[in-house]
């Protein structure tokens, strides 16, 4: 313990160690209140920004080569990128912080036996003559503190022991780094526009559909610019983003989707065909206003059935137009040999609307739709060429004869994507309903991505948004909140102090350094007879302490520190003896 010698006169309640000074106890609070600002303003900063700082990275391989010369890779931006600065620094600012506490901690231990002196009833041996706190560890020295009664060695040890053991050790995973997409405009240039007439009567439909069947049957990837539903206008950018970064621009979207009803009151009639057990089947009915009509034959020869038709005598009251899709399987006992029949009529609809579209880029192949967000009204108008469009999707027919069925290869689609989807009961109504949306949906998405746009002669430019994957450094939100704790909790005990110590003077008016400054200490007291007396006795084998702990004429007694009149010297007498000497100056 260091300190600096000053007369009793400046400082009534006794000599104090340099670091339990005003002085002292005043920078302390200053680096307190800093590390509070601190990290309390990083801590919004990384909640607000992404984080407070960007950190940049260096690819170095496990034997310390790097794709940078060993020149380049040095100085205090390589100290930041490898983490040693973010997760060292405040390690060791706060272990400082823990041990400028310990130091104000143990000074306030190493002066209480000193404090229990000077008190005006005296103190228990064992809190004052017996007492030094010094000789015991401060991961322990709280609890005995506490068990004397000595609560502030207690909490100021305790929150010495937090500090270094445990805040310190936080302070290394104050930071942690985190890739995040910062943003910045970019340039978009627009290479193609939809063509109102581009899906018309010369569009070979059996690509589509195998790219449908790719999709939906095989898990293949999505054609470019296209999702689950939709049709994109493709952009691009001719900045130069780096692998993994996303952009977003303004485009459009192109979808179609059915609404589809289970038709239940319909009317089937069946005539003799020219071969034997052939039957010329005739189905009839009407869906919400509009009537519809098929005809199919069916022979024992084949099971299942899945008749497409559409229908375009329909109002504009009834959507125009129909898709109508007929399912049965054979059975030689029912009426028209047909069994399980569901028909199943869909009204079509279309759909284009503006809004923006993000995609990630990708340093080989077409970039990926992340998501899009519509920014306007959506136009439902249909197509100019929706007739041809509709019809034309059931034109091709394959023959397959390792099929269960002869339908067209639209309706080939749809029952294999439902025995996808149900396997067992595939041609149940609501799995085929669903499946013939589906269908029907991505044909058309493929079918605008492949023959709906075309180049053109001049681009097109607008302003984009590109996302780059960044380094950024966070702060731990609840690691800081235990360390801002801890920080105000000593900041409160710091204030604490600073009048704790007025109202508990010690004896000392020196620093105890030394023999020299405890045989002052000890000069006169009674304490210096009863060590003589113990040395000369004949079993004394050095263990002074040990002999007094046992001596009645020690531990049972209290002890303090009288003070002459004028004088600056205290000695230590027990609070008996001062009895006695009193009542002998009043006997004589």
């Amino acid at each position: 313990m260091s300190g600096q010698r000053q007369e009793s006169s400046l400082q009534p309640y006794g000599w104090l160690s340099g670091c339990l000074r005003w002085p002292s106890l005043l920078t302390f609070t200053i680096f307190d209140i800093a590390l509070v600002a601190t990290i309390l303003s990083l801590t919004i900063a990384s909640s607000k920004n992404d984080g407070f700082v960007t950190i940049a990275s260096h690819n170095v391989t496990s034997s310390g080569s790097s794709s940078q010369s060993a020149g380049d890779f040095n100085g205090i931006d390589s100290f930041w990128d490898l983490g040693v600065l973010w997760t060292s620094l405040p390690s060791f600012v706060f272990s400082l912080f823990g041990a400028y506490w310990a130091w104000i901690a143990s000074s306030i231990a190493e002066r209480q036996p000193y404090v229990e002196l000077r008190k005006e009833g005296g103190a228990e041996a064992r809190k004052s003559i017996l007492l030094d706190y010094r000789v015991t560890a401060s991961v322990w020295r709280w609890w005995g503190a506490f068990r004397m009664s000595h609560y502030t060695v207690g909490t100021t040890t305790l929150l010495s022991v937090f500090l270094t053991y445990a805040v310190a050790p936080f302070a290394a995973r104050l930071f942690v780094p985190e890739v995040v997409m910062l943003s910045e405009p970019i340039p978009i240039i627009y290479n193609e526009a939809y063509n109102v007439n581009g899906i018309n009567a010369t569009v070979d439909w059996r690509p589509v559909l195998d790219t449908v069947a790719a999709t939906l049957l095989y898990q293949g990837n999505k054609i470019p610019w296209t999702d689950a539903e939709r049709a994109f206008r493709p952009f691009t950018t001719s900045s130069h983003l780096v692998s993994g970064s996303n952009m977003a621009a303004d485009t459009t979207a192109f979808s179609a989707y059915l609404n589809c009803e289970l038709v239940d009151d319909y009317t089937i009639t069946s005539t003799d065909g020219t071969e034997d057990s052939t039957k010329n089947v005739q189905l009839s009915g009407k869906d919400r206003g509009c009537s519809f009509k098929q005809s199919f034959g069916v022979s024992s020869t084949q099971e299942i059935y899945f008749k497409t038709t559409v229908e375009f005598g329909c109002s504009a009251q009834a959507y125009y137009s129909r898709l109508v899709f007929t399912a049965a399987t054979y059975s030689s006992s029912a009426s028209h040999s047909l069994d399980k029949i569901s028909v199943i009529s869909c009204a079509t609809g279309y759909r284009q609307v503006e809004g923006t579209l993000k995609v990630s880029q990708s340093s080989s192949g077409p970039p990926a739709i992340q998501s899009f967000d519509e920014t306007g009204e959506p136009d439902t108008e249909r197509p100019t060429l929706w007739r041809v469009f509709e019809q034309d999707i059931f034109g091709p027919v394959s023959l397959d004869p390792n099929t269960l069925w002869s339908t067209t290869d639209m309706g080939s689609l749809i029952l294999y994507y439902a025995k996808r989807l149900q396997p067992s009961n595939f041609l149940t109504s609501e799995v085929l309903t669903e499946a013939i949306s589906k269908v029907f949906t991505t044909i058309y998405l493929n079918a605008v991505a492949i023959h709906g746009f075309e180049s053109l002669s001049e681009s097109d430019t607008a302003t984009g948004t590109a996302f780059s994957p960044t380094t950024r450094l966070f702060v731990v939100p609840w690691v800081s909140y235990i360390i801002l704790a801890f920080l105000i909790i000593t900041l409160c005990s710091v204030a604490f102090l600073t009048f704790r110590l007025q109202d508990c003077p010690s004896i000392l008016t020196e620093e105890p350094q030394g023999l020299l400054s405890m045989a002052a200490i000890l000069d006169k007291s009674e304490l210096s007879g009863i060590v003589s007396d113990m040395r000369q006795e004949a079993e004394f084998n050095g263990g002074i302490r040990e002999r007094g702990i046992s001596r009645p004429a020690v531990k049972d007694r209290k002890w303090r520190a009288a003070n002459d009149s004028g004088s600056s010297s205290w000695v230590v007498r027990s609070v008996r003896a001062e009895e006695m000497g009193t009542a002998e100056r009043l006997l004589g």
